[in-house]
């Protein structure tokens, strides 16, 4: 049986490929210049993301069998990393989060297998549209991820600032369902947006400025005839924690509001 995780596993590094730790390769040489510099300036930040995940089981009329809100931190330790905010839009019971939390955090903590910059195929981006201010290219997903997903299906679009070098946005959809997790689960939809800060109404980058990602991320799938959404949102860069490194600086706490 596939479990939700590992489907979520399989989607996020595509879906959210430019914003991992993965990202440590550097574009080939014939990688558009302006590209290149931006996935640069991107990789000098903080190595991984936090984020709010709300996910979804739905009934076959549409309405919602099982919702929950978690918080994943990838700077907490292993048995504190996802953490459960709401079940069924409700505070849950001590016996619900512990039971959920330690399932989740209870796995090996997941890596993915290849950095995205073999899974994009960053030489072969093509202009897409521009104005004075940036240039937005398309990127493809390199051939031989198609075990894994379904290449041609997917839309990804990265927006780089011409003065400030820097991504300024990313946006992904589909061209028609796509099948993921070797063909046992399928996508049905696919709206990603997100927007990065660090760069001013000019276009001109702020200099000490980490930047952050603002925005959603949603999928919609089926797995098994089971239909099911994800949504991501409420990004924040972090570093990974490593249990050598001694106590864990970065910690990151969930968003205002959430829970209530």
């Amino acid at each position: 049986m596939v479990h939700s995780s590992a489907v979520t596993h399989c989607l996020l590094p595509f879906f959210l490929c430019i914003l991992t730790a993965g990202f440590t390769v550097s574009a080939r040489a014939d990688t558009p210049k302006l590209l290149e510099a931006a996935v640069k300036h991107w990789t000098a930040g903080q190595d991984d993301l936090a984020f709010t995940q709300r996910a979804r089981t739905l009934n076959d009329n549409g309405s919602v069998k099982e919702e929950r809100l978690e918080r994943y931190d990838p700077s907490l330790p292993d048995s504190r990393r996802w953490h459960l905010l709401e079940i069924n839009g409700q505070p849950p019971t001590d016996a619900q989060r512990l039971a959920i939390e330690q399932r989740k955090n209870h796995r090996p903590r997941k890596h993915v297998n290849k950095p995205p910059g073999e899974l994009l195929d960053f030489p072969h981006a093509t202009g897409k549209s521009a104005t004075p201010r940036t240039v937005t290219y398309e990127v493809a997903l390199r051939p031989e991820t198609a075990r894994l997903v379904q290449t041609d299906k997917l839309i990804l679009l990265i927006t780089v600032g011409r003065e400030s070098r820097m991504i300024e946005r990313v946006t992904a959809g589909l061209r028609e369902p796509m099948r993921v997790a070797l063909g046992l689960a399928k996508i049905t939809d696919v709206d990603f947006d997100l927007t990065f800060d660090g760069v001013d109404a000019a276009g001109k980058a702020q200099s000490g400025d980490q930047q952050q990602p603002s925005g959603t991320a949603r999928v919609a799938m089926s797995k098994f005839g089971e239909r099911m959404e994800y949504e991501w949102e409420d990004f924040k860069r972090v570093n990974v924690y490593r249990a050598s490194a001694g106590p864990n600086p970065a910690v990151t706490s969930a968003p205002a509001g959430a829970g209530k």
